[in-house]
């Protein structure tokens, strides 16, 4: 299934959820700590310079396939409008192609552990068949596992970035609920290895979008 097609699906499971609760005509009654869980899509939207022996390869750049992985944020609402997470997914595995020049080569592959720490705003004007929310943090990326392809010794850094979140959340009873999550990532990193008796290097942007759908709990 591709990622929009997923995002589609749970914002449809989401809008049917929430006039179901509605019905039962109370508001839920405030609860400070909450964890969503669910898949998770994390769409690429990279490039790279990549250099090789000090010089830069004219139009080489890098692709990386989509992956799929699995997502949990857990988080405390000071307010019934603000809110504070952290967000951990289960690692994945970056495939490296090289582009242009490159084409055809598997550059490496790298294994990472990402993880966000956000501030929200939730809009609590609908209730709870409707909850909204936007949200800023950091991201840090731990680079776990590296493994050669055509570049050898291939080691990347692991980065920091910015995250820019938004979702919604529909509340089946004052404690389940379902949501749809996606956080965009500003992120770069460096990259560096051999090609053969050549060093190589590159300035990898990274820019993921990851999108979540699933289940939440407040307690």
């Amino acid at each position: 299934m591709k990622a929009y097609q997923f995002l589609l699906g749970a914002v449809g499971c989401v809008a049917l959820a929430g006039p179901a609760f509605a019905a039962d005509g109370d508001p839920a009654p405030f609860k400070r700590w909450f964890v969503r869980a669910g898949p998770a899509g994390v769409i690429y939207d990279e490039s790279a310079k990549i250099s090789l022996g000090g010089q830069e390869v004219p139009d080489a750049s890098v692709t990386a396939k989509n992956n799929f992985t699995a997502e949990i944020e857990a988080g405390y609402y000071f307010t019934p409008n603000i809110s504070v997470s952290l967000t951990v997914g289960a690692p994945p595995t970056a495939t490296l192609k090289g582009t242009g020049p490159l084409a055809g080569l598997t550059l490496g592959k790298v294994t990472y552990g990402p993880a966000v720490a956000a501030v929200q705003y939730h809009v609590t004007a609908f209730g709870p068949a409707f909850r909204p929310y936007v949200g800023l943090g950091v991201n840090y990326t731990i680079v776990l596992n590296n493994k050669d392809g055509a570049v050898q010794n291939l080691k990347v850094k692991s980065p920091v970035g910015v995250t820019f979140q938004g979702g919604a959340e529909t509340m089946i009873n004052d404690r389940i609920g379902l949501f749809v999550d996606a956080k965009k990532i500003i992120l770069d990193t460096t990259a560096r290895g051999n090609v053969g008796p050549a060093p190589a290097s590159a300035k990898i942007d990274i820019n993921p979008l990851i999108v979540t759908g699933g289940i939440s709990f407040h307690f």
